[in-house]
């Protein structure tokens, strides 16, 4: 559901759209979506408290995304979940699962939760109001913590605020890019920072990792850094529009869909059937040693690091794999 809010400053009459979905759009996928989800939701949260932090996720986020307070005496926890579309028994489960998490590590951790706050970013259905209801109902009494919901209305009523007029603009806004949140750092270097992954289980179901896995890698986790970083470059360029920058950006895939290319063909004819097992660990290799000479874009600031994530994007379409049949493999998902 959207909703077109009004609101006049010294300049005039302005018009916002207040849409969550568009979280979607402007991040380029629902994984990027659920990121840009909960630092809105660490940026409404300090309208009102300055000190309140968004929580890293590493080795577990305890069950918290965005606290006030001192985690040696007691806080006050929002947890943001990007629910678009309702409330099914997975995210029901997932809950449950956040506040057990949350409630067991203040146990073990010494620390007390004075308030639990649950913020999506939709409307619920009677059914799913009742479930809330009784299962908050049940939860606070079992654990003395007070539970509140703050769902698609409470959260347009927070953007609503005279305080909230940038950060509204920043998110829902036509004019400025929402990758800005994430590039804004780094583009006074020579060469991107490598931003790091802020969920551990991004792109668990993504079709790269499933080529990756296909071809019997097992260390994922880089891939999905790499990944990511070529997300934010190449959403950036293509959001800015600028016609150098994208031509620059699409001949950077090309080198790297000839650099496949050619290795592919040569393990896909080769006598030794064993060469292809060697295709994906060599590919990264020759894009680490070319990154400087002939992967080298005098226009696109990307690392090795971002050019191997645009590597990863390209399997990710299924334009390219990891092993030799995998047109067949996945061809259900081209």
């Amino acid at each position: 559901m959207s909703y077109i809010l009004l609101y006049k400053n010294m300049w005039g009459i302005y018009m916002t759209n207040i849409d969550f979905r568009i979280l979607i759009q402007r991040a380029g996928n629902i994984d990027g979506a659920r990121i840009l989800f909960q630092r809105l939701i660490t940026s409404i949260v300090r309208l009102k408290y300055k000190d309140a932090c968004e929580v890293r996720p590493s080795q577990g986020d305890w069950g918290i995304d965005v606290l006030v307070g001192n985690l040696a005496e007691s806080i006050f926890v929002w947890q943001s979940k990007y629910f678009i579309d309702g409330i099914d028994d997975s995210q029901k489960n997932q809950i449950r699962d956040s506040f057990k998490t949350l409630m067991d590590k203040s146990k073990e951790k010494g620390f007390k939760v004075n308030y639990w706050t649950l913020c999506v970013p939709c409307s619920l259905s009677a059914n799913e109001r009742k479930w809330w209801d009784n299962w908050s109902k049940k939860a606070s009494k079992e654990y003395d913590v007070p539970i509140e919901l703050k769902d698609e209305s409470a959260l347009r009523s927070e953007l609503e605020t005279s305080d909230a007029i940038e950060l509204r603009e920043g998110y829902f806004g036509s004019t400025p890019s929402i990758l800005n949140y994430f590039i804004q750092v780094i583009n006074d270097y020579d060469e991107r920072e490598i931003m790091q992954l802020p969920e551990k289980t991004m792109y668990d179901s993504a079709m790269f990792i499933q080529q990756l896995k296909a071809a019997n890698i097992r260390e994922l986790n880089s891939a999905k850094t790499q990944f990511f970083n070529a997300e934010l470059i190449s959403q950036e360029v293509f959001d800015k529009n600028d016609t150098t920058e994208c031509n620059a950006l699409l001949s950077l895939y090309e080198k790297l869909r000839s650099v496949w290319e050619t290795r592919f063909n040569l393990c896909l004819y080769s006598s030794n059937t064993d060469e292809i097992k060697s295709l994906y660990p060599n590919t990264m290799i020759t894009i680490e040693q070319q990154d400087a000479n002939s992967l080298r874009s005098p226009t696109i600031k990307a690392s090795f690091v971002h050019k191997q994530g645009m590597m990863h994007q390209l399997a990710d379409k299924c334009e390219i794999g990891w092993i030799k049949d995998f047109r067949e493999l996945f061809k259900e998902n081209r």
